[in-house]
């Protein structure tokens, strides 16, 4: 009995030896391959450069081993688009990447890792590779879980100006807001303007998080061609949809008129008033000066702040401080001018 035990004892330690000698073995490998790719990314990056630059017509000789070539190309290439500070020539770009990646991406989409996959994406998006978007959009539709992979295969898809990512946007509930902006963010104009026609025409069939990714989206790229568009948004029943096309105004430093805004100085909701507050204080909107004083005086201290912070904006705005100071009749107001009044250029309170 006692020699089982020892045998076995044995037999586990030389397991596990064993397995410890091919972990460093397997480790030296790759070191060793590691600074292989190393040597030759140092190598060919000077005359590698100069063919991306179309300094040169003769692309570098690369090595024979397929796998080693891939490697280097990605390796080259992506250090091209970070370093590259000029305009970078797309049409040569896409050119390499399509001759040395193209067939290697197509077989890691299929059946690599799942970490391969995704970094095939992210290199597929960095090197423009639209020649295989039909690939990216096939290997799409098997994906079911909302993680980094299917993440990333939309923005790919977005960065290559597909169409049925608005259908996607359009028929998904599960799509979180942060990304439904990244994929705006990708969007030429005429598939943004799509998005805005759909919100615009049915607006009931389109899902919150991406009606409220659109509005917010407006003030972030801050073109004027999308004030209509934020201002009809202001009469949106749902408060969340108002709230982010007031956000929006702000962002845009932009309204056809001040009394479209009217009403939010009254509003039910403190969000509502501070924004407006915070737009009249923006656009130096002197007929605001009887609403902003009342706002000093809210219930919510960050509706006062924004209002006496529009105050000093204002042409006559320290004026308007003074007199909030000295004769309002809520002492919270009086309170919130003097600290604006008090403070620094530069200075938060």
């Amino acid at each position: 009995m006692v020699s089982i035990v020892i045998w076995t004892v044995i037999f586990l330690f030389i397991v596990q030896l064993c397995l410890v000698g091919a972990l460093v073995v397997s480790k030296i490998q790759s070191l060793k391959e590691e600074k292989l790719i190393s040597r030759y990314v140092e190598e060919y990056e000077e005359p590698f450069f100069h063919y991306l630059e179309r300094e040169t017509e003769e692309c570098p000789d690369l090595p024979r081993d397929i796998r080693d070539r891939v490697l280097i190309v990605e390796q080259l290439l992506n250090r091209f688009v970070d370093q590259t500070r000029v305009e970078i020539e797309y049409t040569r770009l896409q050119e390499t990447a399509h001759t040395y990646l193209s067939r290697s991406y197509r077989l890691f989409l299929k059946n690599g890792s799942w970490a391969q996959r995704v970094n095939t994406l992210y290199y597929i998006e960095d090197f423009d590779m639209v020649d295989l978007k039909q690939e990216v959009w096939q290997y799409f539709s098997r994906l079911s879980v909302l993680d980094e992979e299917y993440r990333q295969a939309v923005r790919v898809l977005a960065s290559f100006q597909d169409e049925r990512v608005i259908r996607l946007l359009l028929n998904s509930e599960m799509i979180p807001q942060r990304l439904v902006k990244q994929v705006l963010r990708r969007f030429q104009d005429d598939l943004f303007q799509q998005m805005v026609m759909v919100i615009e025409d049915e607006p009931g069939r389109v899902p919150s998080q991406v009606h409220l990714a659109v509005v917010a989206y407006c003030g972030e790229r801050g073109s004027l061609d999308d004030l209509p568009f934020i201002e009809r948004m202001l009469q949106f029943p749902s408060k969340e949809i108002r709230l982010k096309a007031l956000r929006s105004l702000m962002e845009l430093k932009a309204c056809t008129d001040p009394e479209k805004l009217t009403r939010f100085y009254l509003s039910d909701i403190w969000e509502e008033r501070m924004y407006v507050a915070k737009i009249a204080g923006r656009l130096k909107w002197e007929s605001a000066q009887d609403p902003l004083l009342k706002l000093a005086g809210d219930s919510h201290w960050w509706v006062r702040y924004a209002a006496c912070e529009a105050m000093k904006n204002l042409p006559d705005g320290h004026r308007l401080l003074e007199y909030t100071y000295n004769h309002h009749e809520d002492k919270f107001a009086r309170s919130m001018a003097r600290q604006h009044l008090t403070v620094k250029v530069g200075e938060a309170i």
